[in-house]
């Protein structure tokens, strides 16, 4: 298997320049809807000082603004790529460096209200070992809110994540066809069916299964 800092770096191709569009487009993320869902399922299972940790946590977008939420939280973040690690800031929440494709994930059994992975998963080569990190370190009647990319046909991934660039103009450069595929490749790991049958298949109970943005994502809540 190829290793997953490299694999990281090919799929992220300039790390600083990923940074800077996932805090242009952080909003578009946790935008109201996002909230409105965290409402519904997690808030009510939060006690006084809730332990919430992000699987894939990037450059800590969720966990700052989960510090805000809740300054009360024990929150940590798990993250692999070099380039974000640089950039999280550690006197608000732990950080963890781990491979999520590795099973030895050091936060303790049963320990956690709330996990999120937010466009985690799309990374993993298979994403079995994280989720069984998931449910190993959640609480019982703990849970896990889940948003990823899901498989679409190649003609509307092109037509929505290209936009400008026709792949069949020939002056293309080769390394930007490449890339295109590489992220189609990607993105397109996993069907939203697929994500769903892993999660009952490894003990979690869906209790939200739903389609974003007409079918481009999906979303999951789930518990322990």
């Amino acid at each position: 298997m190829q290793d997953t800092k490299e694999l990281l770096a090919e799929h992220h191709n300039n790390g600083e320049d990923f940074i800077r569009l996932m805090r242009e487009t952080a909003d578009n993320r946790f935008n109201d809807a996002f909230w409105i869902t965290w409402e519904q399922w997690i808030t009510p299972i939060l006690g006084d000082s809730p332990k919430i940790a992000d699987f894939g946590s990037g450059p800590g977008i969720l966990l700052d603004l989960l510090d805000k939420h809740y300054p009360q939280a024990e929150l940590t973040g798990v993250e692999y790529a070099t380039y974000m690690l640089d950039t999280l800031d550690q006197k608000h929440y732990q950080i963890i460096e781990h491979d999520l494709h590795l099973p030895n994930l050091s936060i303790l059994n049963n320990s956690l209200d709330v996990v999120t992975t937010i466009f985690c998963l799309h990374e993993l080569t298979q994403p079995i070992t994280l989720l069984r990190s998931v449910y190993r370190c959640l609480k019982p009647g703990g849970r896990c809110f889940i948003i990823d990319w899901v498989r679409n046909p190649l003609s509307r991934y092109i037509a929505e994540e290209v936009r400008d660039k026709d792949v069949f103009e020939p002056e293309l450069k080769q390394d930007v066809l490449n890339n295109v595929f590489n992220h189609f490749i990607e993105h397109n790991r996993y069907t939203r069916e697929d994500v769903t049958w892993l999660l009952e298949k490894l003990g979690f109970k869906i209790l939200e299964d739903i389609p974003l943005k007409e079918g481009k994502f999906g979303q999951w809540i789930v518990e322990k």
